[in-house]
């Protein structure tokens, strides 16, 4: 992923150098900061300038073998100084932790090492038996609310750390009536009869299976064969179902899309889908490209089929990235899923204005 070359000359500090995805479109010679575990080093636009997603090699001295990613404070096209006429500051990141032990740049382990403290850990049983309970504890520890979105109070939602208003405190809660509403809605509408999806009726509905009375036989039952009632609530059991599904699969893509935000995480997969051009065509803009709302950050290709074929698996990677469950005791049924949680711990060590969104450094 990395394009780095080594310069052995005289002095004792061999020089790297990196590959940058130009952020916006820069004059040459604009210059920006950059800043890796508190080194900072200068980034100059090389002669000609760049235009947004361009690749450019510059140099990088401290430390070595570094990866890289930050977003300027002010976005959009940059043509000269930040405010004031000051260079606005870009955060490098590679495999290294926030001060709290929360990892950027990488995730923390696997997508598929859900059973790496057990499968009696809690935030397994949570993600396999009841996903919207670890989701709810998740978008907790990341002061979002139930319907996926941070509602800053002050700066932009572009910034990974940014105040927020105190409605995520009622995020968990919500999910769990939700949750409870939904299966409670699914037991009133169920019909007496099991659906038997292989047998598809004239009216386009699957059948039913149910035991003739008389012979002790399955007997096969359409949708027109159903009575009334059970018509109306074989609609509405499918109806709230497809909301239910969609509503999680958006919860839990926005919760991706803001972790990988938060913590300057690049998509590393299906990233063949911007080449289509059918939605968006740049990382770093997401699939909705610039038009993307105020209150959401960019949503990857990643993001999407990640959360629609591994559902258990992701919602499980987030749980541990956000908490280090070989140091604290993870619980079943807390607001965030952990023993002793600070309201600031998610965000502790994350610098303002650093996001995966805008640059990346490779």
């Amino acid at each position: 992923m990395a394009t780095t070359k080594q310069s052995y000359g005289s002095t004792a500090t061999p020089t790297q150098n990196v590959q940058v995805i130009a952020p916006a479109t820069l004059i040459a010679g604009y210059t920006f900061d950059a800043m890796y575990d508190g080194a900072t080093f200068t980034v100059t636009v090389p002669d000609g300038g760049v235009v947004k997603g361009q690749r450019f090699i510059v140099p990088f001295s401290p430390p070595p073998m570094a990866v890289a990613v930050g977003v300027p404070t002010d976005g959009g096209n940059i043509e000269s100084g930040g405010p004031g006429g000051a260079a606005p500051t870009f955060a490098a990141k590679g495999n290294r932790s926030s001060s709290e032990g929360i990892p950027t740049g990488v995730w923390r382990d696997n997508l598929c090492d859900c059973c790496k403290f057990g499968p009696c850990h809690p935030h397994f049983l949570n993600a396999w038996l009841c996903r919207p309970l670890l989701m709810g504890q998740i978008l907790t520890r990341m002061k979002m609310t139930w319907l996926g979105q941070r509602t800053p109070t002050t700066g932009s939602i572009n910034d990974s750390r940014t105040d927020v208003d105190e409605l995520w405190r009622n995020t968990f809660r919500n999910l769990v009536v939700l949750t409870v509403v939904f299966y409670l809605l699914m037991s009133m509408t169920s019909t007496p009869q099991t659906m038997d999806p292989t047998m598809p009726s004239l009216s386009g509905f699957n059948a039913t299976t149910a035991i003739d009375g008389s012979s002790g036989q399955p007997h096969i039952i359409t949708y027109d064969e159903m009575s009334a009632s059970d018509k109306v609530k074989y609609t509405l059991n499918g109806w709230i179902s497809t909301f239910f599904f969609v509503y999680t699969m958006y919860i839990l893509i926005q919760l991706r899309a803001t972790l990988r935000h938060v913590y300057s995480i690049p998509e590393e997969s299906c990233l063949c889908m911007y080449s289509l051009g059918l939605c968006g065509n740049n990382p770093r803009d997401g699939i909705c490209g610039n038009s993307s709302s105020s209150g959401s950050v960019p949503i990857g290709w990643e993001d999407v089929c990640c959360s629609f074929w591994c559902p258990m698996c992701v919602t499980a990677q987030m749980a541990r990235h956000t908490v280090d469950y070989d140091e604290r005791r993870g619980v079943c049924f807390n607001s965030v899923g952990v023993e002793g949680w600070d309201d600031d711990e998610a965000y502790a060590g994350v610098e303002g204005g650093v996001g995966e969104g805008s640059v990346l450094v490779v």
